[in-house]
C-alpha cells in the first residue's frame, strides 16, 4: 500500500498503519471468498461489537459488507449464515446518522436496498444505531454490544477502487484540534483511501459520502469541511493553522483601574486565568 506523502511524514503514516492493526480484535474465520458477480472479496470475522469489527474491516482493506440488492443479500446469507455448519448473525456497514435517523451506509454509495424482518427497525431502547443480518437472512437494527454478532466484511475488487479526490487531496497534512497548537492532528492518504489521526494518536478511516460530508466509522462522527476547518458532530473542530489568541476585554480590565488608568510599577496586577483568554480563528 502506496501511502501519498504530504507535510505529515511517512513515518506518521506508517505509525496509523500500526495503531490500526492493533486497535481491532476481531479475528477472521473465513476469507476472502469471492462475489463473482461484482469481484469483491468477503471474510467473516469473530463475534465482536460493531465499531471492533468495522475496524478489523479496514484494516483488511475493506468496510463492514454494503449489501446493495437482492443478489447480493442472497450470495453472502448462502457463503456465510451458517458457515461452517454454525448459524451466525452477521454485522453490515449501516449506521444511522443520528438518534433515530435514517441508516447510511459506510461506504460512498446510497443505503437504497434493505431486507428488514417484520417489525423492524425498531430501535428498541432509542440506541438501536446498526444493522445485523439475523440467522434467517432478514435484517434488524441492534446496539454496538450486541453479542455474538459476527462482522461480514466486503473488500472491493481492484476495478472498483478510486483515486482520492482532488478535493480529497487538499485535507492531506497537519490539523490543529480546536486550534490548539499543542493538540496536533493528521489526515493522511494512500493512493485511494483517507484516514484521520487525532491529538490521542487514534486513527480511523474517512470516507466520503454521497451527501457531500465525510464520515469516520470508527469514531461515528460526521464532518462538515469549511474552509480550513473540519467541524465535528462532536462539537469540537480542526483548524489548519494554531488558533491566535489574545485577552478578553474582561481580563484587561484587571490591569487597569475603574477610571482607565493603568497601574503604577508598584502596583499589584491580578494573575488572567485561562478562561478570560479568548480564542479568535484567524
Amino acid at each position: 500500500m502506496k501511502i501519498m506523502k504530504t507535510k505529515t511524514t511517512l513515518v506518521m503514516a506508517t505509525a496509523f498503519l500500526v495503531m490500526v492493526a492493533v486497535s481491532s480484535h476481531a479475528g477472521i474465520i473465513a476469507g476472502p471468498i469471492t462475489n463473482p458477480a461484482n469481484g469483491h472479496d468477503y471474510y467473516l470475522l469473530t463475534s465482536d461489537t460493531w465499531s471492533a469489527s468495522e475496524a478489523a474491516a479496514e484494516q483488511l482493506g475493506g468496510t463492514l459488507a454494503v449489501i446493495q440488492n437482492q443478489a447480493e443479500q442472497a450470495w453472502a446469507f448462502s457463503k456465510f449464515g451458517d458457515y461452517g455448519g454454525t448459524n451466525r448473525s452477521l454485522w453490515l456497514g449501516f449506521y444511522r446518522q443520528g438518534p433515530g435517523g435514517a441508516f447510511r451506509a459506510v461506504a460512498d454509495v446510497r443505503a437504497n436496498y434493505f431486507n428488514w424482518s417484520v417489525g423492524e427497525p425498531s430501535n428498541s431502547g432509542g440506541n438501536e444505531n446498526y444493522i445485523q443480518m439475523l440467522d434467517t437472512g432478514k435484517w434488524n437494527d441492534n446496539t454496538d454490544g450486541a453479542n455474538p454478532v459476527c462482522g461480514l466484511v466486503e473488500v472491493p475488487g481492484k476495478a472498483d477502487e478510486k483515486a482520492l479526490t482532488v478535493r480529497e487531496q487538499s485535507l492531506l497534512g497537519d490539523w490543529y484540534d480546536n486550534g490548539d497548537p499543542n493538540r496536533r492532528c493528521y489526515l493522511v492518504g494512500t493512493e485511494n483511501r483517507l484516514f484521520a489521526i487525532n491529538e490521542n494518536r487514534e486513527a480511523s478511516r474517512i470516507i466520503a459520502t454521497p451527501e457531500g460530508f465525510l464520515f469516520s466509522p470508527t469514531w461515528k462522527q460526521h464532518v462538515t469541511v469549511q474552509g480550513d476547518k473540519l467541524l465535528w458532530t462532536w462539537g469540537n473542530w480542526w483548524s489548519r493553522e494554531p488558533v491566535k489568541f489574545k485577552m478578553a476585554p474582561e481580563a484587561s480590565m484587571d490591569h487597569e483601574d475603574v477610571h482607565g488608568n493603568k497601574p503604577s510599577a508598584g502596583d499589584a496586577i491580578k494573575p488572567v486565568s485561562a478562561d478570560t483568554l479568548h480564542i479568535i480563528p484567524d
